[in-house]
């Protein structure tokens, strides 16, 4: 198999750790991953039988963005030889759409996996830029693939309330045209079943969140100090306009002025990191906000252990890894969007608006410890039975399912695939009322 992403590995964020743990563990499965992504920078070429990386430059498309650096027809010659069984995309970019263009020429099944709100991030950056970022590509796979041209000529019925509808909806034609060669179509949560049912009416859909173990155990960084008896507020991740970032500041101020002491770490890199400590020292805070980081995956199982309580305000994230890594360590869950497995409101989270009242009224409420343990240890209940084995166990099953292909092999695929009970797994755990089991299946409308 090979498995497509547009974010180097190695890279902290969520997609990177998503590939990396696919690397691992589906090999100890038996399959043979060989993945095609960007270097991070104009150096670091490399294709052996594991790795093909691509030179790259970073932020042509928009922020965060790696532009990898590739000829399409090399790519084509070259597979003509060396054929995978699947092609797996993990990811929507430059990288993720010659696997497409792969796919959809050599006639290879197409397991698309949704780790970006795409249309959801319209709302924070230019989409008309982003679509361009990937070039000719896209034209190119309207070349090769009638599916994809019929779906992209296809009146678009999800655009949501964008500002831009109609940057909303070429969004939701190239989505839907991307996606189109798609045998399965994987989504990390459940909030993006309204889009995809919609874009992706011939495809399978599969929930089934991504596999975050445990990280390892590791000393306190020296530059986070907190205020001594404040309650300690840990958000970690990158300090991007969609992560709503400026909501924890101000509910800071909030929480200060109605008596809650408070101190809030923010560990991470990113464009706003400047404009967040600004923000901050405007606000008569400066000395309640830590802004640090960012640190490798591996230092940070000290900074999640040294919280009382993880925020995550943010409400485009299709899964949010981090409050898997959070809910490791027991902490309370503090979030806005319950796509994530490990959130349950009263549960193992308490779910709020995004906005700074809400935020401080909630932050009054976690300085209760009895219910912060409580939330704690229900999210650590549910983030054990995500781990990275069980759900990448998941994930080859419906790698080989495309693999098999149709039923009736001699009728072709038409993409009409009857969605079963055993089909889908999304990732709920039971209530601590419920009995444990290993794992919850259904059957999700998708038409």
């Amino acid at each position: 198999m090979w498995v497509f992403a547009d974010l180097p590995l190695g890279q902290a964020a969520g997609p990177s750790y998503m590939v990396e743990s696919w690397q691992r563990e589906l090999r100890l499965l038996g399959l043979e991953p060989r993945t095609f992504a960007p270097a991070g920078g104009i150096g670091g070429h490399r294709r052996d039988d594991e790795q093909v990386i691509f030179r790259s430059l970073h932020d042509v498309g928009y922020p965060g963005d790696h532009h990898a650096r590739y000829s399409v027809l090399g790519e084509l010659l070259r597979a003509r030889k060396d054929r995978p069984d699947v092609v797996v995309v993990s990811t929507l970019g430059r990288v993720g759409v010659l696997g497409i263009i792969l796919a959809a020429f050599y006639s290879i099944p197409l397991v698309m996996v949704v780790s970006t709100d795409t249309t959801g991030a319209t709302a924070y950056y230019n989409p008309l830029r982003a679509v361009w970022s990937g070039g000719v590509k896209p034209l190119l796979l309207l070349t090769v693939s009638a599916r994809a041209r019929r779906a992209f000529l296809r009146r678009p019925t999800a655009t949501g309330d964008q500002p831009d509808r109609r940057a909303g909806r070429l969004v939701d034609r190239t989505t839907a045209a991307l996606h189109a060669d798609a045998r399965e179509v994987v989504l990390l949560s459940r909030k993006g079943l309204p889009t995809y049912g919609a874009l992706c009416p011939d495809a399978r859909v599969t929930v089934l969140p991504t596999g975050i173990d445990r990280l390892p155990a590791a000393p306190v960084p020296a530059e986070l100090v907190w205020r001594p008896g404040a309650l300690r507020m840990l958000y970690v991740g990158r300090f991007a306009p969609e992560k709503n970032l400026p909501v924890l500041l101000h509910a800071v101020r909030r929480a200060v002025d109605q008596g809650v002491d408070v101190h809030l770490a923010l560990v991470g890199g990113g464009p706003l990191r400047e404009r967040l400590a600004v923000e901050a020292a405007r606000l008569g805070i400066a000395d309640r906000v830590t802004v640090i980081g960012p640190y490798p995956r591996g230092e940070l199982g000290g900074v999640y252990a040294d919280a009382d309580v993880f925020a995550f305000p943010s409400v485009v994230d299709t899964q949010a890894y981090v409050l898997n890594e959070a809910a490791h360590e027991r902490l309370a869950l503090l979030v806005s969007d319950t796509a994530n497995g490990v959130v349950e409101d009263g549960v193992s989270a308490l779910v709020v608006p995004p906005d700074p009242a809400s935020y401080a009224q909630a932050l009054g409420t976690l300085g209760d410890r009895a219910l912060r343990e409580r939330l704690g240890a229900a999210a650590q209940l549910r983030a054990r039975q995500l781990g990275e084995g069980q759900q990448c166990a998941r994930l080859a099953d419906v790698i080989r399912r495309a693999a098999r292909g149709p039923a009736d092999a001699s009728d072709g695929w038409d993409g009409a695939v009857t969605l079963g009970a055993a089909d889908l797994w999304d990732g709920t755990v039971p209530a601590a009322a419920r009995p444990p089991v290993d794992a919850v299946s259904e059957a999700v409308p998708t038409r």
